[in-house]
């Protein structure tokens, strides 16, 4: 049985998420009685059904709960490394809502490794039951009120807010009903912001998918236009991720805003830049042209913030909208990811057009279903590897990288699927070079 994905345990709730499982969690990442556990969770229906029984197993083993209620992945794990010993995110971040999970965090608030998921692992299927301490040793139960503050102060510490109150740019935040909506709005009026805020109550009922894709952020796209905002900022389910509208209502593009946020953060310091291997030409050709240094990871949060630990990185980043920043939480941050293209734009004006500068990126991105993804990926990575011939890195997935574009082929760390990535210089080089992955793919399947 493997529970944990590239981000922690996620599965549809009542069967592979239940209570039962939240209480053996909790009394498993209990490390010596007395420990204390910071407990976050976004606004699924089911997050405080699985709180509760979180915290019961945390109380069960001796150790201390404290509470943070609703806050985003990043105030979480922020409020384990500065008020606890570990933390929990109790979330499925951009998963549909039937869907939940956990994200484990360590002393010092960066995921927990895994080694210690192992572990976790290993107590958690052991047909032996967790043994509770006695009635005089069961742990306390606490309310942790200032998860979301200290956050957005970190948040608001890490951009110029002299500059951001000077320009008062017009801001539309869709919260997507998730974490977001207990800490980006009031971030962005304190920031000097003149904000619109939508799909920002804490209802559990989502009005838009939850994955913040071109698809899911048509409403929100064309609001933005009604409104004349100067930028808008969507997040998914546990604000981990910001994806970035322009000024006409458009979508910058992953590989665009992930190059911006390489060249700005490039521009306050010289250093190392860590990406994944999901990270096309865009990318490489700014940190290149901006002074930087790019190192590859395999695909998966955990293993940017390391890279970054390892080589005192200013900045790590994956195409998908999650960024790590020197000096804040050790996870990816949606919040100051949104505030840091406020400031962008402060800084240089419309989004359109400095993304424009980048240059052009043909990428197509697919997903298709898979039940067993890892037998899947088995017969796949020789067909990719027929179909493409050149460099090819096979740590996580097969990525093939030729003359002028590159294919990704990887199982999917979060859902039962198989996803593509393509790269090429042209269009119809993108259309050849997908339509070829996608057939190897499909004969595999």
């Amino acid at each position: 049985m493997s529970l944990f994905g590239t981000s922690g345990i996620r599965g549809v709730v009542g069967t592979a998420v239940t209570p039962q499982l939240a209480f053996r969690l909790g009394a498993c990442v209990v490390n010596g009685k007395g420990a204390r556990v910071v407990v976050g969770r976004d606004t699924r229906t089911s997050g405080r059904m699985l709180e509760n029984a979180l915290v019961s197993g945390i109380l069960s083993a001796g150790g201390n709960a404290l509470r943070a209620g609703v806050a985003s992945t990043p105030a979480t794990s922020l409020a384990a490394k500065t008020h606890g010993d570990c933390g929990v995110m109790i979330t499925a971040s951009h998963n549909p809502p039937e869907y939940n999970g956990f994200k484990l965090f360590g002393k010092g608030g960066g995921e927990a490794g895994k080694a210690e998921e192992e572990r976790i692992e290993r107590e958690i299927c052991s047909a032996k039951a967790p043994k509770p301490v006695s009635w005089d040793a069961v742990g306390r139960d606490e309310k942790l009120f200032s998860a979301a503050r200290e956050h957005v102060d970190l948040a608001l510490s890490l951009v110029d807010v002299r500059l951001i109150r000077r320009k008062a740019p017009k801001v539309l935040v869709d919260c997507g009903n998730g974490a977001a909506c207990a800490e980006m709005p009031f971030a962005l009026r304190e920031a000097g912001c003149k904000v619109f805020a939508v799909n920002a109550e804490q209802s559990g009922l989502f009005a838009r998918g939850l994955e913040p894709s071109a698809e899911n952020l048509a409403e929100t796209s064309e609001m933005a236009r009604a409104l004349g905002a100067d930028l808008s900022i969507a997040h998914d389910g546990d604000a981990d991720r910001a994806v970035v509208l322009d000024e006409k209502g458009g979508l910058l593009g992953l590989d665009a805003q992930l190059a911006l946020m390489v060249k700005e953060e490039l521009a306050r310091k010289k250093g190392a830049i860590v990406s994944t291997i999901e990270a096309g030409l865009l990318v490489r050709r700014a940190a290149e042209k901006s002074g930087g240094k790019l190192a590859a990871t395999k695909v998966g949060s955990v293993h940017v913030a390391r890279e970054m630990a390892r080589l005192g990185a200013e900045f790590g980043g994956e195409p998908c909208g999650e960024y790590v920043f020197r000096g804040g939480a050790p996870v990816p941050d949606g919040i100051v990811a949104g505030l840091k293209f406020v400031e962008c734009f402060c800084r240089h004006g419309s989004l359109r057009e400095a993304a424009a500068r980048l240059g052009k990126s043909h990428v197509r991105r697919a997903k298709y279903p898979a039940k067993d993804k890892a037998a899947a990926m088995k017969r796949i990575a020789p067909e990719i590897r027929r179909a493409f011939k050149g460099k090819i890195f096979a740590e996580d997935g097969i990525r093939v990288d030729f003359p002028g574009g590159w294919v990704l082929a990887r199982a999917s760390g979060t859902e039962p699927l198989v996803r593509i990535t393509a790269e090429a210089e042209s269009s119809e080089k993108l259309e050849a070079v997908f339509s070829k992955a996608e057939a190897a793919v499909k004969k595999a399947l």
